[in-house]
């Protein structure tokens, strides 16, 4: 009898969680993705760093967020989801040919930071998402590429060219 009490409520909390999966109190980030939208567009980048940053920082810097079977469920969900958007707020390189310079300067000084730091990805992502912890070799591509990067941004432009809009290694915008 005790058993099958536990496994009634063990069915409705499931079921439950499955009902609450379909509301997103915040907004669902996942109707706006871009599925297989480029990463770093416009810029050139190594392919190992490129690499790491779409397998390590792509799923919630990018629009090409990997959902694992376990985001479906409440309040799972809620928190995979908040994470995505904050993520994409701060950093979306999926947009990253959208940027201008200032602002791919002020995203590189603050990526290599926090990279160099650990502060990347949260410790709290990485419990729940443990392939997207970045090795002490992963780390350091990604703050010496950011630092490289951000010297090349900062190159004067000639005379007349428009900063906020113009890549000076490229010449696109």
């Amino acid at each position: 009898m005790e058993r099958a009490k536990v496994e009634l409520t063990l069915g409705c909390l499931f079921a439950a969680s499955i009902a609450l999966s379909t509301i997103h109190p915040l907004g669902n980030p996942r109707t706006s993705a871009q599925p297989g939208a480029p990463v770093l567009a416009a810029t050139e980048v190594p392919e190992r760093v490129r690499t790491a940053l779409e397998a390590k920082c792509g799923d919630c810097h990018s629009q090409s967020t990997r959902y694992p079977l376990y985001s479906h469920l409440a309040p799972l969900t809620w928190m995979i989801d908040r994470d995505v958007r904050e993520g994409r707020a701060s950093l979306d390189l999926s947009r990253w040919q959208f940027y201008n310079i200032e602002d791919r300067i002020n995203v590189l000084t603050r990526m290599a930071s926090e990279v160099h730091a650990g502060q990347m990805p949260p410790r709290t992502y990485v419990l729940l998402h443990p392939h997207s912890r970045l090795s002490p070799e992963e780390q350091q591509l990604i703050y010496d590429w950011a630092k490289s990067e951000r010297k090349h941004l900062r190159v004067p432009l000639s005379p007349g060219s428009d900063q906020s809009s113009v890549d000076p290694r490229t010449q696109r915008p």
